[in-house]
């Protein structure tokens, strides 16, 4: 068997002893013994079946011990062997506690032993992760050419100030080849420039009687907005006030919730010191936020490409 893995960062018990399926059977007619000393029972019609590697590789002469069970001793240790086998291997119950451990399951069965048909179920454990990792999800997306997860994850990514520089890097960049990197932060920057612009520029909004245009006792603001009918329209002061502080956070945070952020919070505090806007503003501003603005700028964004 071809050699080398994917080590995982986490530390291994000395060896696992298999349990079912994997344990000693009279119909099993072949035995992957680990880097640490574990026999798996196996049947080559399995491995044969999900993997061109393993078919090729039981074409080689092997080993044979008493019980005449031809035994292939491979790289992985057994914690891994059997995270690995599990994953497509009938009544395995896979089970992946860590996206590190995801990781090298995927390297493993994808890139050493070409079991493809591991797709889809590494992208379901994958999309466990895109909230917390997106950086880990993203990086082994684009290993793998995985498309769909990749942009999924960058959609994630928008939601942090992935372009802030901390002191800590992260390790998931351990993973992530620098050409990866740079179109991760090319799509964020470009996402975050098409989100703001749906605070810089309302000619998308119609005309409205919504009480930031239409209040007559809080001041105006000086400047005035061409909206979709062409024409201008003036707003109250706390509501251009609001666009701004709210273009500023997704000039960095392009994917944040700004249904739930606290400048929409701000700005219905500034509105309700007016006796007029106060009236109308706790209904009229959250539904404009988490309606009209949020699918603006979801479109924005839908429109952005990720390059691969």
């Amino acid at each position: 068997m071809s050699k080398a893995t994917s080590e995982s960062s986490n530390p291994r018990p000395s060896i696992l002893t298999p349990t079912f399926p994997f344990t000693s059977a009279p119909d099993a007619d072949v035995i992957l013994r680990s880097s640490d000393g574990a026999d798996f029972y196996l049947h080559r019609a399995i491995l044969s079946l999900v993997s061109p590697v393993f078919q090729t590789m039981f074409s080689f002469p092997q080993s044979v011990a008493v019980s005449e069970i031809p035994i292939t001793a491979v790289q992985e240790d057994s914690v891994l062997l059997d995270r690995a086998l599990r994953f497509f291997y009938p009544g395995g119950n896979t089970a992946v506690s860590t996206i590190d451990d995801l990781r090298d399951i995927i390297e493993v069965l994808v890139s050493k032993y070409d079991v493809a048909c591991v797709g889809p179920i590494a992208k379901q454990h994958l999309a466990r992760y895109y909230a917390d990792r997106p950086l880990a999800v993203y990086g082994i997306a684009i290993a793998h050419g995985w498309k769909d997860a990749a942009l999924h994850a960058a959609r994630e990514s928008l939601k942090r100030p992935l372009r802030i520089v901390d002191a800590q890097a992260s390790p998931d960049l351990n993973h992530l080849p620098a050409t990866a990197y740079h179109n991760l932060l090319y799509y964020h920057r470009l996402c975050a420039a098409a989100a703001k612009s749906a605070t810089e520029d309302l000619r998308w909004l119609r005309p409205n009687d919504d009480v930031w245009f239409t209040c007559g006792t809080c001041a105006r603001a000086d400047a005035a907005w061409y909206l979709a009918d062409g024409g201008l329209h003036t707003v109250r002061i706390w509501f251009n006030q609001y666009l701004e502080r709210l273009g500023d956070v997704l000039g960095e945070t392009p994917g944040v919730d700004i249904a739930h952020h606290k400048t929409m919070y701000d700005a219905l505090a500034s509105a309700s010191k007016c006796t007029t806007c106060c009236e109308k503003v706790f209904d009229q501003l959250p539904e404009f936020v988490s309606t009209r603005l949020v699918a603006r700028i979801s479109e924005a964004i839908d429109a952005i490409e990720l390059k691969s």
